[in-house]
């Protein structure tokens, strides 16, 4: 039994499109499946926990969405060892879908979901709040200041479903980062890496953790990340003026903005932040708040996805 989540929504409204045409060829196979379509934002998290609460044995939950609609399957989940998670990509972004080198055809997805060749357990990573109870995990990248600024724009822009209809969807992030470059607050605060001591910095304009290399519709803001190492790679951009940061965003694309000064890379297993004022949070591209304190920590060897 194949489980489908579909986000009718995604990239401007194709996913129930796209969905279509997967369902049409499943009754042709005369698959046996469940379908959901969802309905509001974090719908997809309720669906996941009803399939898991239901079912017995392995689950085979398949996502038919953007990353957004993963990242809520995944906080559905309570025991992983119970789930086989398959994507079929329909975002505007795909970011896990190009690390993985998931088909983007459809119907080439879903041959390699019904027969696959192998699947491989993927790191996520999670994050958590010291002045609350808040935790959520993420599978793509997690971001504090410039880069979730752009999310949170980009998630209420009209732009955003204009260009997604032309096939310019990528050029929303860019168009955005520009603006958000000129009124972004750059932050203050300090950082831990694997439980050490806290360094301060001033002038921050981004912290991210990365899973995946790419966030953002293909930007490679962590080119040497491994979603297999048990690592976050991090990306931090700070004490550097806004001319110069404008300098870099263009390698951004390529990920050679890491060889520019003001730009630290580095790995590790967990990474506390502490500001002096909340900045907007990103979380696989959705903002749930501002924030000035988080944690984030990598999980390994739990998620189980077809490759």
């Amino acid at each position: 039994m194949y489980h489908f989540i579909i986000n009718p929504k995604s990239r401007s409204e194709r996913g129930i499109k796209i969905w279509a045409i997967v369902k049409q060829q499943l009754d042709i196979l005369d698959i046996s499946y469940t379908c959901h379509i969802t309905e509001h934002q974090f719908h997809a998290t309720d669906i996941t926990r009803e399939i898991c609460t239901r079912y017995t044995g392995i689950k085979n939950i398949i996502v038919l969405g953007g990353d957004g609609s993963v990242n809520e399957v995944i906080n559905g989940i309570a025991d992983f060892s119970e789930v086989l998670l398959g994507y079929i990509p329909s975002g505007s972004s795909n970011d896990l879908a190009r690390s993985l080198k998931l088909p983007k055809d459809p119907i080439a997805g879903l041959k390699n979901i019904l027969a696959p060749s192998r699947f491989q357990y993927v790191d996520m990573g999670v994050i958590h709040t010291n002045d609350s109870d808040y935790r959520r995990k993420f599978a793509i990248s997690s971001g504090i200041g410039f880069d979730a600024a752009i999310c949170e724009e980009t998630f209420h822009s009209r732009l955003k479903k204009l260009l997604n209809k032309c096939g310019l969807g990528k050029l929303t992030y860019l168009i955005i980062a520009l603006k958000q470059l000129m009124s972004c607050r750059f932050m203050n605060g300090t950082v831990a890496v694997d439980g050490g001591q806290a360094a301060a910095y001033q002038k921050i304009l981004m912290i991210t953790s990365m899973i995946h290399k790419y966030e953002g519709g293909g930007m490679q803001i962590a080119p040497a990340a491994d979603p297999f190492d048990g690592k976050l790679s991090i990306c931090m951009v700070h004490g550097v003026s806004r001319l110069r940061i404008l300098t870099v965003l263009p390698f951004l694309l390529f990920g050679k903005h890491v060889h520019f000064k003001g730009v630290e890379t580095f790995d590790c297993r967990s990474l506390a932040i502490e500001l002096r004022s909340p900045s907007w949070v990103h979380i696989d591209g959705e903002c749930p708040s501002t924030m000035k304190q988080l944690r984030i920590s990598c999980i390994t060897n739990q998620l189980r996805i077809i490759i």
